[in-house]
């Protein structure tokens, strides 16, 4: 079934660190939007250039720009959802348009999609994210076992980008690292394998990353520790040198390969 496109408008617009640009948008159309859907994504639909209205026909003739973000909140009562940018690390559509994004600019949303992380039966959980998935984890941590154990890491290049996570079911056994680093690629697989040369059980792993980290973590840990590849949920949420488009056709191209 097709996902419903609705007609939004930009409500506020915050810089809540260096590179997150925290934007809520608001519709009479979000009378039915699922409010489940918290740490799953939707498609934002942005104007062209020169332009304020948004095409919301994803099969127009010149259909309107489109990329993918993780919702941080919903709410019902005022018919708002929260989604966070990143900005300041690379030029983009997006990037271009959350930075000089003003209150009453128009905007498409499309979804939810579903979520990635289906599985909260676990009883160990490894997740790793950056600043593209933070949201991700923030709605994960709040459907995850009371009981189970759940390591996090969250990579990011500067501290101040460190925010704050709406653990509803934080306990002993959530343990939630900002791992500070220019230098992912090392810092982020040591840390996995210290964590995983510690569990006595397979882990459900879930990463969204850049897309060649995210096939060195799943290398690493079906390789060195034999977790299955049913344990493990992964994305690339984004790729070093090519753009969103340009990573949706690659992944289109492996797919069929």
């Amino acid at each position: 079934m097709a996902r419903k496109v609705r007609r939004a408008n930009v409500i506020s617009t915050t810089r809540i660190s260096p590179h997150l640009q925290r934007i809520v948008v608001g519709s009479d159309e979000f009378a039915d939007f699922p409010q489940d859907a918290k740490g799953a994504y939707v498609k934002v639909l942005l104007p062209h250039a020169g332009e304020s209205k948004v095409e919301l026909d994803l099969h127009a003739e010149h259909p309107a720009l489109m990329r993918s973000y993780t919702i941080r909140e919903i709410n019902p009562a005022n018919g708002a959802i929260t989604l966070d940018f990143v900005v300041n690390q690379h030029q983009g559509v997006a990037t271009n348009w959350a930075q000089n994004a003003r209150v009453g600019d128009e905007v498409g949303i499309a979804g939810p999609g579903p979520k990635k992380l289906t599985d909260f039966t676990q009883t160990h959980y490894l997740m790793l994210a950056d600043l593209t998935s933070v949201n991700a984890i923030n709605g994960y941590l709040q459907a995850l076992p009371q009981d189970a154990t759940v390591d996090v890491i969250i990579h990011v290049a500067d501290k101040a980008d460190i925010i704050e996570l709406e653990q509803i079911k934080a306990h002993s056994q959530h343990s939630v690292e900002w791992l500070v680093t220019d230098e992912p690629e090392t810092d982020l697989l040591d840390q996995v394998t210290r964590l995983c040369a510690g569990y006595n059980t397979q882990p459900m792993v879930f990463m969204a990353l850049e897309a060649n980290l995210v096939k060195a973590i799943r290398r690493l840990v079906t390789s060195s520790f034999a977790i299955d590849h049913e344990h493990i949920v992964a994305s690339a949420y984004w790729k070093h040198g090519i753009d969103a488009d340009g990573l949706k056709v690659e992944k289109q191209q492996q797919s069929r390969a």
